[in-house]
């Protein structure tokens, strides 16, 4: 005689019903929650180490929530409950934080976990994917995940470092958004095509002291069977490098100001940038990954990937 345990596997609790069961996802992340983006790209190297780079859809741009939540175990199986009651392929709207980094935003739950602190503590600890985003079109909210209010530069005004203002200047939308150098009060002189302009559309953020920086010199070499080894050079752009940026203890109002930077960038666009110190030559980069970390009130961790395009060129009308 056996005994039998079959049910569907689709969800594992049973019992949370209407008006017990989530209806959404409302509770508030603890720090310690993070963030990563990721931008899906075509690219291939030509000579010289030149690349084309192409977004694979308008959609390329995706981001990977890592939230957790502190709660009893009642909750604990309402969440476990609401996660499985998706299954994997419904939306679900959320607000990440409760600093207001972010909007609020929709994605799909791909996986979850439960730790047993102790008695009525548990960490429940989600990834909810963000896929189906066309950051690029959003331009005129400032974007799909910062949550910033679109504005235009008037003079007179005052203005602090990490604001950001849309111009109208370009014939390219996404290339009017101008990034607020330090704090000052508008004037002609200061605007942002001023002769002594306080705004920018490079990467002026500069990452913390301490930062490495490391540079393979890319050659060809010939090693010949017992004997010795010839070294050539046959290609330009030999010292061409990649950085990784750390910014840790940020404010809110720094961190959703490179976001916005970044995301109008989609992840394969250009940018100009000056690296802080021992190097004198401008270079360009675009950032395919950057993790943003909640630490505790107003205070963030960003990590930003930067890699080098050795042809220099930042393209108008991409």
């Amino acid at each position: 005689m056996s005994e039998s345990l079959f049910y569907n596997r689709d969800n594992n609790i049973e019992g949370i019903t209407v008006p017990s069961a989530l209806s959404g996802l409302s509770l508030t992340p603890v720090y310690g929650s993070t963030v990563s983006f990721e931008a899906r790209n075509h690219s291939y190297t030509t000579d010289d180490f030149y690349y084309n780079l192409i977004p694979q859809s308008i959609n390329s741009l995706g981001a990977v929530f890592a939230l957790r939540y502190d709660v009893n175990e009642t909750n604990a199986r309402k969440l476990a409950a609401f996660f499985e009651d998706q299954s994997g392929y419904m939306p679900i709207e959320f607000t990440p934080d409760d600093s207001g980094i972010y909007k609020r935003v929709s994605g799909f739950c791909d996986s979850y976990a439960i730790n047993y602190i102790n008695n009525q503590h548990f960490e429940v600890a989600v990834k909810l994917n963000v896929d189906h985003a066309p950051t690029l079109l959003n331009w005129s909210g400032m974007g799909t995940f910062p949550n910033l209010s679109f504005q235009g530069w008037k003079p007179s005004t005052s203005y602090g470092k990490y604001d950001i203002v849309y111009s109208g200047l370009n014939q390219n939308k996404l290339d009017n958004f101008y990034y607020c150098s330090g704090e000052h009060t508008s004037s002609t002189t200061n605007s942002p095509t001023g002769t002594s302009s306080m705004w920018t559309r490079k990467f002026f953020f500069e990452p913390d002291i301490g930062e490495q920086s490391s540079v393979d010199i890319k050659i060809d070499k010939i090693e010949y069977e017992n004997s010795f080894v010839q070294r050539l050079k046959t290609n330009d752009n030999i010292a061409t490098f990649n950085m990784r940026y750390t910014y840790s203890n940020i404010s809110d109002h720094q961190t959703r100001c490179i976001i916005q930077f970044l995301e109008n960038k989609g992840g394969y666009r250009r940018f100009e940038h000056q690296i802080p110190s021992v190097y004198n030559r401008p270079k360009v980069y675009y950032s395919p990954k950057w993790e943003h970390t909640w630490n505790y009130y107003n205070s963030n961790t960003l990590t930003v990937e930067l890699t080098e395009d050795p042809l220099g060129v930042i393209p108008t009308g991409t």
